[in-house]
């Protein structure tokens, strides 16, 4: 009985062993229009014929039919798709963006089967050559593809025959030298990511609602882009080297009605492709995700060998190299390269990078040029020259330009005379420091920040305690403030002319410095005794209220904890002052949980409240009521020496960076958020973009404005500040030495 038993549980064993050797394997094909999903399901047909084809028994092929080729990417990476068939430009883009990588080739020859050319194709009655192609209609295959994308257009730049302006902007470029195109998927977000592609690029285009212009369009693809130059809606196209040899397969044309425009001058008639073409191609790929272990990769590539030994070139069945077996084929080019005569396996360690080769990674970076080569930022602390660089890191990894350089300035008045040289380029100043870059170095406001309702300013707010309810603005005498910063509008300009109107001093000739420090027993009013800002250096309590420690104490930057309206705020909640002069955004960003650092945490909104000018409080969210003044938001300026083209590209890395890096939650890299532990840097915390200034609001007066303008002039007896001219500021010896300290004090933290 025991035997028996035993024979039974082997038997059972043997059973499971063999179903699992003989598991079915599963191969999700996904495929881009209606008639490339009837090829693949024909195709899954022929092979589910019993006993015809037993190498692919253990195979199950699933026909998966999406919009596009994107969306096939996305869902390859997600594992909700396995294999697509790629243009190799559009291969190079699966793997830089979807971890895919390339598992078999396309072979063309028994020769050098691994390549084909690039081809201008012309009307043989044409008189186009390579130097009367401007002004003329050009049809695409598509965007991103290698032959009749990327090889053309950069040999373009490369002969400069295009004229590139816009940095990131290669559509528009491309529009503007051509008199109308068909530019399929010229759209799509994966390749006008900042929405800036002109309408031109469809303008040949044939296709009709939400088909036009995509990769769905019947102009798409190489046959497409020879059918919009044979319809008359291009006077050339780009396209493979075969294409019209196939397409006269069909006896619709005949080859001596095209000629080929040769980069170098002249034309040839279409067979002599290997003399006169715009780049030689790496063959088309079938691509999977690389996340897959390498035991379901090579299933992939048996699967592939197999059909291509049983419907290659020489099949009688099914056709998988041909497109045009049945009448229902309305389209060529499906699942795989008509005129394809085999496979060529790939080694699973070989990478998108290596497959497409040097040269098309230079033709590819020739798409991304750029007319200015770098955009200096001038910062003015060793936080935010980190965070300056975390932000060029973030925009290299999009291919945005120029590049970003961070230039280390030890106050604002040096990154003024820096971008005064021509040392630095750019830097964002507080509306107060503006009006000191406009009238003394003759920079120029060029983008400004908006903090959510679009009038690029904000009102400057007193705000106290509730606990403090003697406190008002008419009595301030010995008391405690924090303010913002020297020469700011939120920190220095509205305070100052509130001390004055409110009578808490009699102003003196040059003596307000003199006269806060009587006024106050002690303030944080960081930079107040910088030489640039209090030539006499009097009054030290106006620092003595300030949080940093050492050389850091009242530095007019983020290195003084409390610096700038945050810093403020938090000079206010950690009782160094009695009174904080803030935005009027400030109270409410960083209390009920809104700022997650240490000192803000557990700050309620409603113990604090609002100095009114009249002298009694209001709630902190009834600002509109109870400010002390309006100031322009903190704008980013330049030199006025800059010509158009540059602050345009400036804007368009500003802008770029934005509609990647805006929110303050999303990604790696937040532009309008400093963390937990600093605040502002490089841009205002609260700012919820930046906004582009037309070209008549970019000089500092027509920016400001006349009042705001008038508040700063008034009170300039009464300060003595320098305006039209001062010492150019260096970083100094010790300031440097202490910076390198800093330096390899974070390296060794991060």
């Amino acid at each position: 009985m025991a035997s028996v038993f035993s024979l039974t549980v082997l038997l059972i064993l043997a059973s499971i062993l063999v179903s699992q050797s003989e598991a079915e394997i599963v191969v999700r094909w996904c495929v881009v229009n209606p008639t490339e999903k009837i090829k693949c399901e024909d195709l899954k047909k022929e092979l589910e014929i019993v006993g015809k084809y037993p190498q692919a028994a253990k195979y199950t092929l699933k026909c998966l039919l999406m919009f596009d080729i994107f969306d096939c990417m996305e869902k390859i990476q997600t594992n909700k798709a396995d294999i697509i068939s790629l243009d190799p430009g559009h291969g190079f883009y699966a793997g830089k963006y979807h971890y895919m990588h390339p598992i078999m080739a396309e072979k063309y020859s028994n020769t050098d089967p691994l390549k084909f050319y690039s081809v201008l194709v012309v009307d043989a009655n044409s008189q186009i050559t390579v130097n009367s192609m401007k002004g003329k209609r050009v049809c695409f295959p598509s965007i991103g593809n290698a032959a009749g994308w990327v090889y053309p257009v950069s040999e373009m730049i490369k002969k400069q025959m295009l004229e590139i302006k816009d940095c990131n902007s290669i559509g528009k470029s491309v529009a503007s030298f051509f008199g109308g195109m068909c530019l399929p998927g010229g759209f799509e977000a994966n390749y006008n990511p900042f929405g800036n592609n002109p309408n031109s690029i469809c303008d040949s285009c044939s296709g009709s609602g939400n088909e036009r212009c995509t990769m769905r369009d019947p102009y798409s693809g190489y046959d497409g882009a020879f059918r919009c130059l044979e319809a008359g809606r291009g006077d050339m196209a780009f396209l493979r080297d075969n294409t019209v040899k196939e397409m006269l397969a069909d006896n619709l044309v005949k080859t001596e009605d095209f000629r080929l425009v040769c980069p170098n001058g002249g034309t040839k008639e279409v067979s002599e492709y290997e003399s006169c073409n715009w780049g030689i191609v790496p063959s088309h790929i079938v691509m999977a995700s690389r996340a897959k272990a390498d035991e379901e990769l090579t299933a992939f590539k048996d699967f592939l060998s197999i059909i291509d030994g049983y419907f290659g070139a020489n099949s009688n069945t099914f056709k998988l190299y041909s497109s045009n077996q049945y009448d229902k084929y309305a389209e060529r080019n499906l699942l795989f390269t008509d005129g394809t005569v085999g496979l060529e396996e790939l080694q699973l360690d070989n990478s998108y990078y290596s497959w497409v080769g040097t040269e098309y990674i230079k033709s590819v970076n020739l798409l991304n040029k750029c007319p200015l080569s770098v955009a200096r930022w001038c910062v003015t602390s060793l936080p935010e020259k980190m965070k300056c660089e975390d932000f060029m890191m973030s925009l290299k990894a999009k291919n945005i330009f120029p590049e970003l350089d961070c230039i280390l300035a030890e106050s604002a008045i040096g990154c003024m005379e820096l971008i005064a040289e021509g040392v630095a380029d750019l830097v964002t100043l507080d509306a107060g420091d503006v009006y000191t870059a406009g009238r003394r170095y003759n920079l120029i406001p060029i983008a400004a920040e908006d903090y959510g309702d679009m009038t690029m300013s904000f009102h400057v707010v007193a705000i106290a305690k509730k606990t403090e309810s003697f406190m008002t603005l008419f009595n301030m005498k010995k008391k405690r403030a924090c303010q913002a910063g020297v020469g700011r509008g939120d920190g220095w300009i509205i305070p100052l002319g509130v001390y004055i109107d409110t009578e808490q001093f009699i102003p003196e000739k040059c003596n307000a410095f003199r006269n806060i420090g009587e006024l106050f027993i002690r303030a944080c009013i960081p930079g107040a005794l910088d030489k640039e800002y209090n030539s006499e250096g009097t009054s030290i309590s106006l620092c003595e209220a300030c949080g940093a420690e050492g050389f850091r104490k009242c530095q007019r930057n983020s290195e003084e904890q409390y610096y700038g309206a945050n810093g403020a705020f938090r000079c206010l909640v950690e009782s160094g002052g009695d009174v904080a002069f803030v935005r009027h955004l400030t109270p409410r960003d960083n209390t009920d949980g809104r700022n997650h650092a240490k000192w803000a945490r557990n700050r309620r909104s409603d113990d604090y409240e609002l100095l009114c000018k009249g002298g009694g409080r209001a709630n902190i969210d009834d600002w509109e009521k109870c400010h002390l003044g309006k100031v322009p938001a903190n704008a980013i300026v330049t030199g006025s020496y800059k010509d158009n083209i540059t602050i345009e590209n400036y804007w368009n890395v500003l802008n770029y960076g934005q509609q990647f890096f805006s929110s303050d939650t999303d990604g790696d890299f937040h532009m309008f958020d400093s963390g937990t532990y600093y605040n502002d840097l490089l841009f205002t915390d609260s700012a919820v973009r930046l906004m582009q200034l037309p070209e008549e609001k970019q000089n500092y007066k027509s920016y400001l404005g006349p009042n705001f303008i008038s508040q700063i002039e008034a009170l300039k007896q009464y300060t003595c500040m320098p305006i039209d001219g001062s010492p150019i500021q260096r970083l100094s010896p010790f300031l440097l030495l202490a910076t390198l300290s800093i330096v390899f004090f974070f390296s060794s933290v991060f």
